[in-house]
């Protein structure tokens, strides 16, 4: 063969095999092989992670742990596909013909849009955003996707239906403060008289929490499980009869069984839906008087 191969004649070019690095701890300089050969599609699939018990590009040149961690199956590139086409505002019904699909609700399955990039895609009227603000127009968002729950949308609901679209997002302007970004998800209750009576203790079956795919919240919850799960196998290897000791169990178990049913929920639904309403008076008890 004679003549410059260029990359776009063969999409891929590599040497037949790379022994001097692959086993003799060397460098593959492909400008010193006098041929190449195209890769098939079981050799893409070992280099990409389809073998375990091969090393991967991921796991031989991964910088960290979770790079090294990393794996690509060719049906993961469907899900690429489908999620930018989405995220490029490009109609539902286009992208079901796309895949071939029988039904739009197929096409959603596959959306792996986060929740904040799902909201910048829920209008709402230019002139009640600018009424709004930005925290009550990210709360409208949220009722608007049906993507939260507690006191406040309900409240908000009711008035839409018995009065007016403006009375509705006139209330929701003056109890914007019922959003907050916890460490753990979204919270919709508020708390301007008094504050959290969970002590920001979301996972403990609060109703008014909405679950996020957001990063920190996950790293979040992923600390917290393991700190659980320590202090129950801790406190499970010095048993006793007292009833402090079980009092110490059960609250560790139901906070660990409560931080891992929120990293199963998916974004923006309520892991504890009949979790205990906090925005109503504590009933007082016999201590109290």
């Amino acid at each position: 063969m004679t003549g410059a191969v260029h990359s776009w004649e063969l999409l891929l070019i590599h040497p037949k095999r790379s022994l001097a690095e692959e086993r003799n701890d060397g460098l593959c300089d492909v400008t010193r092989y006098m041929a190449v050969g195209r890769p098939d599609p079981r050799f893409v699939g070992l280099a990409l992670g389809d073998n375990k018990n091969i090393p991967s590009l991921f796991e031989k040149y991964g910088e960290s742990d979770e790079d090294r961690g990393l794996k690509l199956e060719s049906h993961m590139l469907r899900h690429l596909q489908n999620t930018e086409l989405f995220r490029l505002g490009v109609a539902d019904t286009i992208i079901s013909k796309r895949f071939n699909r029988r039904s739009v609700a197929q096409s959603y399955e596959y959306d792996h849009r986060s929740l904040a990039e799902d909201l910048d895609q829920i209008e709402i009227p230019l002139d009640i955003e600018i009424m709004l603000g930005e925290k009550a127009s990210t709360v409208a968002r949220l009722i608007k996707g049906g993507k939260a729950n507690g006191p406040i949308v309900d409240a908000f609901h009711h008035i839409q239906a018995t009065e007016s679209d403006a009375a509705a997002y006139e209330y929701l302007r003056a109890e914007a403060d019922g959003f907050h970004a916890t460490p753990y998800g979204h919270c919709l209750n508020s708390f301007t008289v008094d504050p959290c009576p969970k002590h920001l203790e979301c996972f403990a079956d609060c109703r008014h929490l909405s679950a996020t795919d957001l990063p920190e919240n996950r790293r979040n919850l992923i600390r917290l499980e393991g700190k659980f799960k320590l202090a129950v196998e801790t406190i499970n290897t010095r048993p006793s009869t007292s009833i402090g000791w079980r009092n110490q169990l059960d609250h560790a178990e139901r906070r660990l069984a409560g931080v891992r049913k929120l990293l199963t929920t998916p974004p923006g639904e309520r892991p504890f839906p009949d979790g205990p309403d906090l925005s109503q008076p504590r009933e007082r008890g016999v201590l109290d008087d």
